[in-house]
């Protein structure tokens, strides 16, 4: 199958519904990566400003409709799709139901439909697909766009360099989410790249992929390099798994390894933490993360009392709010989230809905089991697990590595749907 050169040829004429998941997705996807506001962003203005008064956030919101619309006749794979996947609807109606003890149930309100807006586009656009993989192709003209551009911008536009570190962030935010943005436009074209065999166009794929490297690098974001090294690990470890023919034998093997750098980063955390200080005074953290670690302990104790229901879908971290007027008392530089994905979660949905989180995340890997083929996204859900360890990503609407993470677990399922239901559910 060669799904980013050629369109995948059937019996059928694409239908105007078709047109519009594919259109909005692609939208989407655009706005995803470059954002809705404008690139060198002053960091001294009101962040409630770009999100009340942008109107690129409306469009967004009109691509939500567009795509439900789409999914006119589709009914039926919507139900199985639903079936066979089970958890993230369940946190979707968990993070609805918590809108009522919300303290700001306007906000949450807000927060759960761009949530359920992004899984609609993710749905409308694979149930259209004839297989997920399809999807490079659009990601494929946005890298050709994102990549260069910020290239430029790093060369000639001073704002594009974090000087106080200094680290690169191109067009994005800040560079840890230039981090982000390039470590998944690598595995992106990892995925592109095989798919073009013997052309002249991989030529130019593979420029793009080592540009893509240099702003990696260039971004000098720890969290990412620690997300690269671990998927870079990963792969390795299921490379040399199928690499052993024996089952067992590669049970055995693939245990011990884990064992041993488990064992290995143990004995540096407890019997040399003067070693591990060092290693990440070598990108210039200390052991507290830059002060993560004191933000965590205050967050986890601003919680008390609310673990098990949680503050509500984004009704914890609302500026002005009274409950955060201690924390920003203490956290001078305002933080807006508690750079960690699961903290997070468990401020907003609870033990709950970090409860459904995880068991989500484990029946993912559980069912790419089944899957036959090879998925390119898998990649992406373990760099993520990764990031949301110093970042929050989980569940934050038009952050791409939300986006990202939606994307390829409802990618798993609709393609597992579809390998069970054959021709019948082969996106027509």
């Amino acid at each position: 199958m060669r799904a980013i050169e050629h369109r995948i040829v059937g019996t059928y004429s694409e239908s105007s519904y078709e047109k519009w998941a594919r259109g909005a997705f692609l939208v989407y996807l655009f706005f995803t990566f470059f954002g809705t506001s404008a690139p060198f962003p002053d960091f001294t203005s009101d962040p409630r400003d770009i999100e009340t008064s942008n109107p690129l956030n409306q469009l967004q919101s009109l691509l939500f409709v567009v795509s439900m619309a789409s999914l006119v006749g589709k009914q039926e794979q919507v139900r199985t799709f639903v079936r066979t996947e089970k958890y993230l609807t369940l946190l979707l109606a968990w993070c609805l139901l918590s809108v009522a003890w919300s303290p700001y149930p306007i906000v949450s309100i807000k927060r759960w439909i761009g949530l359920f807006g992004e899984v609609i586009i993710c749905l409308a656009a694979l149930l259209h697909f004839r297989w997920s993989e399809e999807a490079l192709r659009y990601f494929r003209p946005i890298l050709f766009l994102y990549i260069p551009l910020s290239i430029l911008a790093v060369l000639f536009i001073h704002e594009a360099t974090q000087w106080e570190f200094p680290a690169w962030r191109g067009l994005a935010p800040t560079k840890n989410n230039l981090g982000q943005i390039t470590l998944f436009s690598i595995v992106l074209w990892c995925g592109i790249i095989p798919y073009n065999r013997k052309r002249l166009i991989n030529l130019t794929h593979y420029a793009m992929l080592a540009l893509t490297v240099i702003l990696f690098i260039g971004a000098r974001s720890t969290t990412s390099y620690l997300a690269g090294l671990v998927t870079l690990g990963v792969l390795l470890i299921t490379r040399a798994s199928m690499w052993l023919e024996q089952p067992l034998f590669t049970r055995v093997y693939t245990t011990a390894l884990l064992t041993g750098m488990v064992l290995i980063g143990t004995i540096i955390v407890v019997g040399a933490p003067d070693l591990l200080a060092s290693f990440f005074g070598l990108f210039g953290k200390d052991l507290t993360f830059t002060g993560r670690v004191d933000l965590w302990q205050t967050v986890i104790a601003m919680n008390e009392g609310k673990f098990l229901t949680g503050w509500g879908i984004g009704g914890f971290w609302v500026m002005d709010s009274p409950h955060l007027v201690p924390l920003f008392e203490t956290f001078p530089w305002l933080p807006n989230q508690a750079h960690e994905g699961y903290i997070d979660m468990l401020s907003q949905t609870g033990l709950v809905g970090l409860s459904l989180l995880l068991v989500m995340i484990a029946a993912y890997f559980k069912r790419l089991g089944r899957l036959k083929k090879g998925q390119v996204w898998k990649w992406l859900v373990i760099s993520l697990l990764v990031f949301n360890l110093q970042e929050s990503v989980f569940f934050r609407p038009r952050h791409i590595g939300h986006f990202m993470f939606v994307f390829a677990y409802i990618a798993l399922h609709v393609d597992l749907m579809k390998e069970q239901g054959g021709n019948r559910w082969m996106g027509r």
